[in-house]
């Protein structure tokens, strides 16, 4: 069967831990180049992880006619740029979360895409996890009643000042790097949108990023809340509670690779560990995203939920520094 040849937009930590190996793994797709303003740093990793071909710049990946899709792991800032060359090198994109610094272009990049016909998804694997299917499928099914609020923690401490989490007009700070899967979680969950917002940042004294933010979504009735932090130890979890039961999810974001995922689920008859087989999410969505390029069919993730939770992270930038909520 036929593999998509990907070409990779840098030379990320985050490519290299979540990414590099699982894409050894795919079916529909493979690495095949990787472009860096660096190319010493392009070769080596290539030569370390078996990728054909390295360049010494972005637009020598794109210019290579024997790449069929690109991935951007790019700081957020740069997102909207290179996701638009990709498009006008009729490349099919799948770039990482969140797509955009704003809503705006968010919607720029999608229309582009959609008046292009070329793919474009936002990175969100952990819908991609079985986990999170099963999860979802729980509340769908209506296994214990209709949810009533969803709570999510999502933490690391991170006081480096050259790391591009920690420099704002790079897009970084705890709401754009952590908060959009708080965000994400409850619209996949609910299966719709949050009527308004009420949101408090802590701006971190040096960088001037949001080191902790905390919101409340409302979505209707049911509400979700969330905290996400940089200066607070690594803690991740996701809590939703229904009216005859919860589940909770252990770690649902950044979920290991090398032993089962976990979530407890209650309900009136007892209390149950459910455990699934050892997957990688990013592997999962690489192939989801290939296979409808292959295929021609619509992409797991549609666009319009990208522009959707980008609205969302404006909505709560906007409540936390006029104090006050933020309809929808």
């Amino acid at each position: 069967m036929k593999k998509l040849k990907i070409g990779i937009l840098g030379t990320s930590n985050h490519y290299l831990k979540r990414i590099v190996l699982p894409l050894q793994k795919t079916e529909y797709c493979e690495s095949y180049a990787i472009g860096s303003r660096n190319i010493e740093k392009a070769a080596a990793l290539a030569k370390e992880f078996n990728i054909p071909l390295w360049y010494g710049s972005y637009d020598a990946v794109l210019n290579d006619p024997q790449v069929d899709m690109v991935y951007i792991p790019l700081p957020n800032h740069l997102h909207k740029e290179w996701v638009e060359k990709c498009i006008d090198a009729a490349k099919p994109v799948l770039c990482e979360k969140p797509l955009g610094m704003d809503a705006n272009e968010a919607e720029a990049m999608i229309q582009k895409a959609q008046d292009a016909n070329v793919p474009l998804m936002e990175g969100f694997m952990y819908r991609f996890h079985p986990m999170w299917q099963h999860v979802r499928n729980i509340v769908r099914t209506n296994q214990i009643g209709s949810v009533q609020y969803i709570h999510t923690s999502f933490s690391y401490n991170n006081p480096s000042p050259g790391n591009i989490r920690n420099i704002a007009e790079f897009g970084g700070g705890a709401l754009m790097d952590i908060g959009c899967y708080a965000i994400s979680v409850p619209r996949f969950i609910f299966g719709r949108e949050p009527e308004r917002v009420m949101a408090f940042q802590s701006k971190h004294p040096d960088f001037g990023t949001d080191m902790h933010s905390t919101a409340i979504l409302d979505f209707g009735g049911p509400r979700a809340t969330f905290t996400v932090s940089t200066t607070s130890q690594a803690f991740q979890r996701v809590d939703i509670v229904c009216t005859s039961g919860r589940i909770s999810v252990h770690i649902p974001f950044n979920t290991f690779v090398d032993v089962p995922a976990k979530i407890t689920v209650v309900d009136g008859i007892g209390t149950r560990e459910v455990e699934f087989p050892v997957a990688n999410a990013y592997g999962v969505m690489f192939d989801a995203f290939a296979k409808s390029v292959i295929d021609g069919s619509s992409i797991p993730l549609p666009g319009i939920d990208a522009i959707n939770n980008m609205r969302v992270i404006d909505a709560v930038r906007l409540s936390a520094q006029k104090e006050q909520w933020v309809t929808l």
